[in-house]
């Protein structure tokens, strides 16, 4: 367990994951109390709701609600975060 522990990077995987958050926040948009829609997730919409009125035929269309799918691969994504943030720590930053 400590070989696990002494190999992982608590610093440059909170980094990642901080800097995960801070995009998607970015990237979402919050119009849903203005009759707009507001999307949640980067790279992929995750979660899509509006407050608005729509015709209950096109809900469909709209994908709204949570997309479990885009949510997997957007933590997808997050690992691939995590895996680059620890890269560069161990091969460029450790070093200093």
């Amino acid at each position: 367990m400590n070989i696990i522990i002494e190999n992982c990077n608590i610093k440059p995987t909170l980094s990642a994951i901080a800097a995960f958050i801070v995009i998607t926040l970015i990237y979402s948009t919050y119009e849903a109390e203005s009759d707009g829609f507001t999307s949640i997730g980067f790279p992929l919409t995750f979660n899509k709701y509006t407050y608005g009125k729509i015709d209950p035929a096109d809900i469909g269309l709209a994908h709204i609600g949570f997309n479990t799918g885009n949510f997997l691969l957007d933590m997808l994504v997050l690992v691939v975060f995590i895996w680059g943030f620890n890269f560069i720590w161990i091969k460029y930053l450790k070093k200093q």
